[in-house]
Parts: structure tokens; sequence; C-alpha cells
């Protein structure tokens, strides 16, 4: 199997550098000064335990692939780039592809493209701000990542990504409901907007608990499973993010974007996700409608991440629900 990963950022960067590292077969895509840094002096992962570096394979992530029939694409982009990024690559319909991503609409994008999808329930905190540079900070396991055919099964090719994984030093199970996990990710992840804006410590804020209160009410209305607090914390077991040369992580993936100056985000993928559900069925979803739109606002006007404070985000928050 080669894995080729589409991304090499937070998420697909430290993947890789640990499938390098573990002599498995790898390409990594990637584009402009991250490309052109692991180039000339390769991929340098930074975790708990110290730093390494490796000199992967790697390319544009627009230039033609060499395809090959054992190959498999693992997706870690961002959602709102994924239509661009797979439409990119032209990936022939059967190599399958596994989303390394938050929310639950990248599967249903990448099935445009291949015949077999698989997703991912991704815990792995990493950090992508340096040109060649991606930081993992979970321990014991750089992460866990269980993954399942889409939308249900172990699909013929969920044990062979796992083995990959787990010989790099992650933990993953093969599951047949990978989307209710994938579900119960996604309710932690409304919060991300709210963490950008405000600071990690307004993940667990009222605004946060409301949000993710809509989103439970949605996933009941639409007949959705979702995992329960209790079986996430099981399923964690003793993970947790550790600080790096006595450094602790900042922010997760949309405080990041804020921090590259990014213009577009995930938000409408999270928050955005759920106001769909609501609309669909008749479910009030104030608090996610409005977090959408401001992150997303925040975000085009290049406003720096944790700039507002938490009052200041729900006097905004109170504004457009009363709009």
């Amino acid at each position: 199997m080669r894995s080729i990963i589409l991304g090499a950022g937070a998420i697909g960067g430290v993947i890789g550098g640990y499938l390098v590292k573990a002599k498995r077969d790898v390409l990594l895509l990637a584009r402009g000064p991250h490309l052109e840094a692991m180039r000339a002096t390769g991929l340098r992962v930074e975790v708990p335990a110290g730093p390494f570096v490796v000199q992967p394979a790697v390319q544009d992530s627009r230039e033609p692939v060499a395809w090959r029939p054992e190959d498999v694409v693992f997706l870690a982009v961002k959602t709102q780039d994924i239509a661009t990024a797979l439409a990119d690559l032209a990936v022939p319909r059967h190599v399958p592809i596994v989303c390394f991503t938050n929310g639950v609409e990248a599967e249903r994008l990448a099935l445009r493209h291949a015949d077999h999808v698989y997703g991912v329930c991704v815990r792995m905190p990493g950090t992508h701000l340096t040109p060649g540079v991606v930081q993992g900070w979970g321990t014991p396991v750089p992460g866990l990542l269980d993954l399942g055919h889409y939308p249900d099964g172990l699909g013929d090719d969920g044990d062979g990504i796992a083995g990959e994984l787990i010989v790099a030093g992650f933990e993953s199970e093969v599951r047949t409901n990978i989307m209710k996990w994938k579900r119960g990710k996604l309710l932690s992840n409304l919060a991300n907007g709210v963490e950008a804006l405000c600071g990690q410590a307004a993940r667990t804020s009222a605004l946060a608990v409301a949000a993710q209160a809509e989103g439970r009410a949605c996933f009941a209305a639409a007949g959705l499973s979702c995992t329960t607090d209790k079986e996430d914390a099981a399923r964690r077991g003793e993970f947790r993010s550790q600080p790096i040369a006595g450094s602790a992580r900042a922010g997760g993936s949309t405080w990041q974007s804020f921090v590259r100056g990014h213009t577009t985000i995930e938000t409408d993928y999270l928050n955005g996700e759920i106001a769909v559900l609501g609309r669909l069925h008749g479910v009030p979803t104030p608090v996610n409608i409005a977090l959408q739109r401001i992150a997303s606002a925040a975000a085009r006007a290049q406003v720096p991440p944790a700039s507002w404070t938490l009052a200041e985000l729900e006097a905004r928050v109170a504004a457009a629900t009363a709009a």
C-alpha cells in the first residue's frame, strides 16, 4: 500500500511523518512554502518525546500523480478546500479515499470521485504554522485514528489502512458505524470558532455548550446517532495532549487558520452542518447560525485570533439571534 497524503499540514503532515519514519511507502502532496521547505530540508515533526526529521517523497498537489494499483489517498485538507483539491488531483475511481477531516461532509464530497470512501474519527492534536514543520501533541501515542467504510461497514481496505497506521505508532480501530463517531467529534468542533475568536478557555463556555446542545437536538430529530461523552472518554483512555519542549498547544484547527490569515474557515461545515440539519428537521439553531456567520466574517476581515473577549462574542451572538 502507498499512502498518498493530500494536505501535509497539522494532521496529514504528522501522519505522513510517522509513516515515513516507519519506512512505509508515502507520497506527500502540498504546495507553496511548505512544499519548498520539505523539498529543501525534509519534514521536521516535533512531538513530546523529541523532534525527528524525515525525507518524504513530496510533490505539488496540482501535478499529475503516477498512480499505482495499491494506492490509497489520505485526504487531510480542510472541508472548504476539498472540492478543488480533489478536482486537481483527479483520483482514479478505484483508489480509496480516506477522510481525515472534521465534520461529516468530506465523505460525501469524496464519494463524487471514488467508488470507496472511508471516514476517520481523528483524535490527534496537531499544529502546522511554519513551513516544513508540523507538531503532534498526543501521548502516549501520536493519535487515535478510528476508521470505517462510508456510509457504514468495514470495507475491503479498512484492515489494511488501519494496519499501516498501527505500524506507524497510532491506535486505530475499524468500526462499522464510523459516522456515529464523527458526529460525536463534530459536537466538540462546534466550539472551534469560539476558541479561535476568544481563546482556549472559551471552549467550555456557556456559548459552546449551547451550540452543542443544539447539535444534539438536531441529531435526535434527524434520527442520527452520535457518541456520548462517556463513550468518548472510554475511547480516549490515557490519551492526552502534552507539551512539546515546554510549550503547550495554543489552539485547534480553526484558531490556526486565523493565525495563518486564511479568509475561509471550516465553520460552514461545523456549525453550518447543524444549521442545515436544523432547517431540514425544524429544530431552531440560532447559536450555531450566529457562530457560523460571525466566525466566517471575522476570518474574511482577518481578525487576529483570540482578539475578542467572551463577553464581546456573546454580545455579537445575542445581537445576531435577535435580528
